[in-house]
């Protein structure tokens, strides 16, 4: 078989590939898997980067990875079958998929279009309706767009999604009236306490949630209010925010007795609140009751603290429980939410449907131009030798109608033997064949 041959059937099995070439998110969220799991297949924001290296092989041609302590997902733009990519998945948590598959969810091309158009408008938040997810969902599209993992449709996905929030908030009530995790979590606290006036405050943590939670805290009277943090930098300078006191974690130990209500909202990896520690707290309190109010993912609390009769323990998915005043108006805003996302996606999917029989168009006539120059070539190598023009030509025009016949020819006869009247139709269609018996050819 010649170079030609070669080429075109190269091109049929690769335009066979790009034709299938599809939008995906694998991932889990609270709705699908408890705190335990989420917690085993977190990625911390300085992960991200290595998640969409990892991800980023040959067959998943573009990646978008956001975590948060309600969700991980992995955004791809592949041409593989899907469950090639959910291995990979598990691969880079180094967990088997038997001990996960229940907790994961797979969407493919629209359902996966009006799913991130979902998150990132807040309807398919733990708190209906929450505005930090869509700051979470832009900083794992930088990432991947400072590491050039973004192709086009996915680039252009994520650019919907942006669009789509911000249209969801400028046309539904679904933004108005504060309700958020952080919202939530000040909300509970004052359901345990019923005025936090006497209340000594502990924020651990000095990013976007605990800053979010400080901006609610502070709309109520309390007694005394810190903030500690590992970077004493950032703890200095979100406590000036809201003029509270400070301290670097290492003091944490010394100083977590002189408070009765402790949240906690830090990227760190392991515990950084441990039985030992809550145990000296209430000696020196005289067992004086604490509460904790667990924000993070992985939790900042060890769940060993449980265990003393003075300390209650909350964590991310006991604010589910957290009923909002506000939470019926947004489940009302979020039928016409929904509408606007449904229109948003399928306009969508029309552009993606379309780029990719663009794609497919300009890739055949590519590979078509390749055999057009090699036939050239070698016609012109013959005329340049002396060999007979006419001859030449004659040559030149039955090589051109042999390769680019091959493919077709072959589709046509499979077609036939296979008995698929409809596909057998469909060619008749595509090759404009007005033969009323194709049986015949």
């Amino acid at each position: 078989m010649d170079d030609c041959n070669v080429n075109m059937i190269k091109s049929t099995f690769l335009l066979i590939v790009f034709f299938y070439m599809s939008l995906a998110v694998i991932g889990l969220n609270h709705k699908s898997a408890n705190i335990d799991i989420r917690e085993r297949l977190s990625v911390p924001v300085n992960k991200i980067g290595a998640a969409v290296d990892f991800m980023s092989i040959d067959e998943i041609k573009s990646c978008v990875v956001f975590s948060t302590c309600n969700r991980t997902e992995f955004y791809l733009s592949f041409n593989q079958n899907i469950e090639s990519s959910k291995q990979r998945f598990c691969d880079f948590f180094n967990v088997e998929l038997d001990e996960i598959n229940e907790h994961l969810y797979i969407k493919q091309d629209l359902d996966c279009i009006s799913h991130l158009f979902e998150v990132s408008s807040g309807l398919d938040s733990m708190v209906l309706g929450e505005t930090q997810i869509l700051g979470q969902v832009k900083t794992g599209y930088e990432t991947s767009k400072q590491q050039q993992k973004l192709d086009n449709p996915l680039d252009r996905l994520f650019q919907s999604a942006f669009r789509v929030a911000k249209s969801v908030r400028s046309n539904t009530d679904i933004g108005k009236n504060p309700v958020s995790i952080a919202n939530s979590a000040v909300k509970l606290s004052k359901q345990i306490f019923g005025d936090l006036a006497q209340q000594n405050v502990l924020m651990i943590g000095a990013g976007a949630t605990a800053e979010l939670l400080l901006r609610y805290l502070t709309k109520h009277p309390h007694s005394k209010l810190s903030v500690c943090n590992r970077s004493i930098e950032n703890a200095q300078k979100l406590a000036k925010q809201f003029k509270a006191d400070s301290f670097d974690l290492n003091s944490l130990t010394h100083k977590i007795s002189d408070y009765d209500l402790i949240f906690t909202a830090t990227s760190s990896q392991t515990p950084i609140i441990d039985s030992p520690m809550i145990k000296l707290a209430l000696k020196q309190r005289k067992h004086k009751p604490m509460v904790l109010i667990d924000l993070a993912i992985p939790r900042d609390v060890d769940i060993s603290v449980k265990k003393f009769n003075d300390v209650f323990y909350y964590e991310v998915d006991d604010l589910q429980k957290v009923v909002s005043k506000n939470l019926e108006n947004r489940k009302q805003s979020s039928v016409v939410a929904k509408q606007i996302i449904q229109a948003e996606a399928e306009s969508f999917g029309y552009w993606l449907k379309g780029q990719q029989h663009t794609q497919l168009i300009h890739h055949f006539q590519k590979e078509t131009a390749k055999i057009r120059k090699l036939s050239l070539d070698k016609a012109l190598k013959q005329l340049k030798n002396g060999t007979d023009p006419e001859e030449v030509l004659f040559a030149l025009a039955n090589n051109l109608t042999n390769k680019l016949n091959h493919a077709p020819v072959k589709a046509i006869r499979e077609a036939i033997q296979s008995g698929d009247i409809k596909k057998i139709s469909t060619i008749k269609q595509l090759l404009k064949l007005k033969t009323d018996n194709i049986n015949d050819t």
